[in-house]
């Protein structure tokens, strides 16, 4: 149980790692990466595939050490609830919400919530940044209804913001 416990902590922290890098790092000093993300893409890869590659290094670095000794065991659980969230955030900001992958999900309830958050911040470039819990201003959500761009349409130039 307490292994359990261990694995959704770590999860749910990801969250706010997730918000903090890339409020605070996609969105500064890693615009250079992060920037393809929201242009047109050029090809079946971005630059900003680059982040998941560096995050998911820490995972690793969890699981190394708790293969280190028993006593940093601990690790192992927190490196699967990285893990987790890493396959999650994957699952729903390629698949569901730009659709990357061909492979169709309806667009319903929590689905709906999270393409409709994301489809924000590419319309603004700012909030929401969290990607499973994005938390999106009343007034921003309003503001949003009336734009009539397609920002997650990244088919055309249409979907540039200036970042």
């Amino acid at each position: 149980m307490t292994a359990l416990m261990i694995v959704i902590a770590a999860f749910a922290a990801m969250e706010v790692v997730s918000y903090a890098s890339h409020r605070w790092l996609m969105h500064g000093p890693g615009m250079a990466w992060h920037r393809s993300h929201h242009h047109p893409p050029a090809g079946r890869f971005e630059k900003n595939d680059l982040f998941p590659l560096c995050f998911s290094t820490l995972g690793v670095a969890a699981f190394a050490a708790a293969a280190l000794s028993e006593r940093l065991l601990v690790f192992r659980w927190i490196g699967l609830g990285m893990t987790l969230y890493g396959a999650t955030y994957l699952f729903v900001h390629e698949i569901v919400i730009h659709g990357r992958v061909p492979l169709r999900i309806p667009a319903r309830g929590y689905a709906k919530w999270l393409s409709d958050s994301h489809r924000i911040h590419h319309l603004f470039g700012g909030e929401p940044y969290g990607m499973l819990m994005p938390f999106v201003p009343r007034s921003l959500r309003e503001r949003a209804e009336l734009a009539t761009r397609a920002p997650l349409d990244r088919s055309t130039r249409e979907t540039r913001i200036r970042l």
